[in-house]
């Protein structure tokens, strides 16, 4: 990386909120990226802590509060409970710490615009994090659509069948009210791709979520008919009860962008489908920090021989333009025209998170603006979010006003 004109000629000094099992993959990305490091950990849970300081030797705190409080910390990463977002990003913004949180931003509006207000009076960055608009792939799809390869775009398509209930789950995971359930937990890596791709701010929500298995009783899928200002529309569908794999569709890698096993998802029904909630909320918990499998949450995706390592799919994503079509592939993009159809390569790039570290760690060492993926960006996802819970819950289409389109401000 160039020196900057303006900023930090150093490392980054990031602090992790929240010791879960997203944690024990947030982790790795600190520890293994050239320009960060990792400073301490925060969680409640003493087990937690005391592993987290083991591991590393660094200091693991209690309170958010004692964390932001240490000279040590540039940055943090919000990654406690989606009820958490907003009280830990405003106190880790009124220290002036940078903040990457992850998704969900917030449970409400108000709670996106508590917590945007807080990061500008205090001149720190708030970068949305983890969802998969950040793979590199779908950043090309972006460009290219930018450079008129496919004309206008006029529909987009993102459909994802996983086996997201079945891979443990904790009571929180699955109660809307707390955060929890696909809709919240899933929907913002559809909503994201598509409103990226599609260029221009959301207009309006059609949706209905599933609920289908009496064994977790959540908000599991959704079919979701979006339009935008500029004309087009996007359907999403997801399903996290799916018994099809939606990697048959996409080469036959998946989310982490390894080969997937024709039997993962019946693997996962029946190791899960044979425990009791109390069971299975033991067996989750054995993988966040604290437990006695910590680290070993979707290993058998993500501990892998990197020879063997494609671009990841966050399902299929499919970009109708007036020109052409567009879609992923292992390698990166295939474009599809009156002639045919050729292949962009993509190099290979960081995954989701390590990729967010990037740009956050970008602008705080050049002093400059997020180039996208902030508050507001956020924010506008999140009224997606509550549009297709409510869109369903009422039988009607949903209006939304709190929209922005995407611009790849020096991407």
């Amino acid at each position: 990386m160039p020196e900057p004109a303006t900023g930090r000629d150093r490392r980054m000094r990031v602090a992790l909120i929240g010791l879960g099992t997203a944690s024990t993959q947030i982790v790795p990305e600190i520890l293994s990226h050239p320009h960060l490091d990792l400073a301490s950990g925060c969680d409640t849970r003493e087990e937690a802590r005391d592993q987290f300081t083991n591991k590393y030797g660094l200091p693991a705190y209690s309170t958010v509060e004692e964390m932001v409080a240490a000279p040590d910390v540039d940055a943090v990463y919000v990654a406690s409970p989606n009820r958490f977002h907003c009280d830990h990003v405003t106190i880790a913004a009124e220290a002036g710490k940078e903040i990457i949180v992850e998704k969900p931003m917030a449970l409400s509006l108000d709670e996106c615009d508590v917590m945007i207000d807080a990061c500008d009076r205090n001149g720190v960055r708030l970068l949305a994090g983890h969802t998969h608009s950040f793979d590199a792939p779908i950043v090309a799809m972006s460009e290219l659509i930018q450079q008129g390869a496919i004309g206008d775009v006029y529909m987009l398509h993102n459909i994802y069948y996983t086996d997201w209930l079945f891979r443990g789950r904790l009571p929180e995971e699955l109660d809307p009210e707390l955060g929890g359930g696909t809709v919240y937990r899933q929907g913002p890596h559809s909503v994201d791709i598509v409103r990226l791709l599609a260029g221009s701010p959301a207009k309006r929500v059609r949706a209905v979520v599933s609920s289908a298995d009496p064994t977790h009783p959540t908000e599991g899928g959704f079919v979701v008919l979006l339009t935008f200002e500029s004309g087009a529309v996007a359907t999403i569908t997801f399903s996290g009860y799916a018994y099809f794999d939606s990697s048959e569709l996409t080469f036959g890698y998946g989310e982490a962008g390894t080969p997937r096993s024709p039997d993962t998802h019946s693997r996962a029904r029946h190791l899960i489908g044979g425990l009791s909630p109390t069971e299975e909320a033991v067996y989750k918990d054995s993988m966040r920090f604290g437990g006695a499998r910590a680290g070993d949450w979707l290993r058998d995706e993500l501990d892998v021989d990197p020879s063997l390592r494609r671009h990841p799919f966050y399902g299929l994503t499919l970009v109708s333009g007036t020109k052409g079509d567009l879609r992923q592939t292992p390698s990166g993009v295939r474009i599809y025209g009156a002639d045919g159809f050729r292949e962009v390569e993509v190099p290979m790039a960081s995954l989701e998170r390590e990729a967010e570290l990037d740009v956050l760690y970008k602008a705080w060492r050049e002093d400059t603006a997020l180039p996208s993926h902030d508050g507001r960006w956020a924010k506008a996802s999140l009224e997606v979010l509550l549009a297709i819970r409510e869109s369903s819950r009422t039988d009607r289409e949903i209006e939304l006003s709190h929209q922005v389109g995407y611009a790849a401000r020096g991407r």
